[in-house]
């Protein structure tokens, strides 16, 4: 166990590394990661699920929705509200939930994955057109990978005796890889970014709101899973937890950069990420010490 919780901080380092070379691959990773590694595992975990996986996705749109709404409150500038409830769970928590708590939790997760990135694309989107009103991109909602791969995965669904027997291997060797690419790509786009003091208090803010906010939910989430005897949501919640200190997608640059031409959430999204990788260091120590 010790060892699997150093992997994704070794993927991240050596991403890092390489991005402070000449050599620029960022952005081809990027793409190979959420245009083909994440779907191919979206599809597998859908194809082969249980029916617990649609409550964990609906949950998550539930739970975002909740969050957008609260995001309100903390300010008036849509990019700044989308780095409050659109979260890092692809690049980041997928990884190392893959790596430290194994094939269940990894498919919690993934669930939440989906469901985050759908609202993330579509809601997300239309927020930054509208300049915060909530407005579904359905264009964009339909063409996001996460989509597709989940009406893929649902068409496959006839064929999961034959995809649990013949495929196995190959998904394992997907994680793998998205774990190394996931952290990687994350440590490269690092290395890019330049840090400005005047976003750090603003992180500060709103990573604290988040986690609160999101602890809440998730426990109510926990709560009603439990009753409804989901045991793949009870049986992970210290995977589940860790989303409550994930921060903001690194999708919401590129979302802002192509509808709004402006940066406001590079800097947050920067910090961001770095607070939470200690934050998650420290909870994965915790979660060793005391479980």
């Amino acid at each position: 166990m010790p060892f699997k919780m150093l992997l994704p901080f070794l993927y991240l380092f050596c991403g890092f590394l390489l991005g402070k070379t000449k050599i620029d691959i960022k952005d081809k990773t990027a793409y190979l990661l959420t245009r083909i590694i994440i779907p191919l595992v979206i599809v597998y975990n859908i194809a082969t699920c249980r029916s617990d996986l649609f409550f964990i996705i609906f949950s998550m749109v539930v739970m975002m929705t909740v969050l957008m709404f609260l995001s309100r409150l903390l300010s008036t500038d849509p990019a700044k509200q989308l780095c409050f409830f659109y979260l890092n769970i692809g690049w980041l928590s997928l990884p190392i939930v893959t790596a430290v708590w194994g094939d269940a939790a990894a498919t919690a997760v993934l669930s939440l994955y989906i469901g985050n990135s759908i609202f993330g694309n579509s809601v997300g989107a239309g927020m930054l057109i509208n300049r915060g009103a909530a407005k579904i991109d359905i264009k964009r909602t339909l063409k996001s990978p996460p989509v597709a791969a989940l009406i893929i995965g649902a068409a496959c669904i006839p064929f999961s005796t034959e995809i649990k027997h013949y495929l196995p291997p190959a998904y394992r060797t997907l994680k793998l890889i998205m774990s190394i690419l996931g952290m990687g790509v994350l440590g490269m786009w690092l290395a890019k970014i330049k840090l400005e003091l005047i976003d750090l208090k603003e992180t500060l803010r709103l990573a604290l709101f988040r986690a609160l906010a999101f602890g809440v939910l998730i426990s109510l989430f926990i709560f009603i899973s439990g009753r409804l005897g989901f045991d793949l949501v009870t049986e992970n919640k210290p995977a589940l937890y860790m989303i409550c200190i994930l921060p903001p997608a690194a999708n919401i640059i590129a979302l802002e950069t192509h509808y709004c031409h402006t940066g406001t959430s590079a800097g947050l999204t920067a910090w961001g990420t770095l607070f939470s990788l200690l934050l998650i260091a420290v909870y994965l120590g915790a979660v060793k010490f005391f479980f």
